[in-house]
């Protein structure tokens, strides 16, 4: 009995570095941003700024950007009062060679209310590769700011990983086997098994054989009426 609880918290306790593992690998990631303010269905990017996570388990980064020209101001209010959406283009090189883009966008009217405060979040799968790149604006939703104190970006990045669940409790699982088993030490527990449920390891073997019999002496039969 105790080497079946070796062998059940060894298998936990595997299931649990599985699930904790994600948070173990370390490594860095840059983006390199676009972003454009025309309403067409093809957007025109211009360069934005960049973004270094120098360690992706703690989310620690740098950003550079550049200030927004007064006519890209008056883009910005033109798409907020047409109801349209600033568009975000995200290049992603990370610590183990790869390369991906991501296309994010936001209402335009809550960068406004914002004074051009945004969010970058980064989603990395649980071997620290970006999955996604989104881009989000708490507002309020202006249609107009003609009281801007700056040009210039505030923005927050995020590094986020997916929900690996919860770990599994080893020591109370085996806790209960253990009360389980001395109950049925001292008699305690009763089994309301089926006649079948209990010793069905015993009754299959048997109708087992007795078919395979059943089947081999026909044949035998019949050779020896033959003979």
């Amino acid at each position: 009995m105790h080497a079946l609880h070796v062998v059940i918290g060894a298998l936990l306790c595997a299931s649990s570095l599985v699930y904790g593992s994600e948070l173990e690998y370390d490594g860095w990631l840059q983006l390199r941003l676009w972003h454009a303010f025309n309403d067409d269905p093809v957007p025109v990017f211009t360069e934005r700024g960049n973004v270094t996570v120098s360690s992706v388990r703690s989310g620690a980064s740098v950003v550079g950007q550049k200030g927004l020209l007064p006519a890209e101001i008056g883009a910005l209010e033109n798409l907020a009062e047409h109801d349209g959406k600033y568009r975000l283009k995200a290049l992603a090189r990370t610590s183990s060679g790869g390369e991906v883009v991501f296309l994010t966008s936001v209402p335009a009217c809550y960068l406004l209310g914002s004074d051009l405060e945004d969010v970058v979040t980064i989603w990395l799968d649980s071997t620290a590769e970006p999955i996604a790149v989104s881009i989000s604006s708490s507002g309020p939703c202006k249609l107009d700011n003609p009281l801007w104190s700056t040009n210039m970006w505030t923005t927050n990045v995020l590094v986020r990983y997916p929900d690996g669940g919860p770990i599994p409790d080893t020591a109370t699982y085996i806790q209960k086997l253990d009360r389980e088993r001395e109950a049925r030490e001292r008699g305690e527990t009763k089994d309301n098994r089926s006649f079948l449920a209990k010793y069905w390891m015993y009754i299959v073997p048997f109708l087992i054989f007795l078919l395979l019999s059943s089947a081999t002496n026909p044949e035998a039969g019949g050779s020896a009426q033959r003979q």
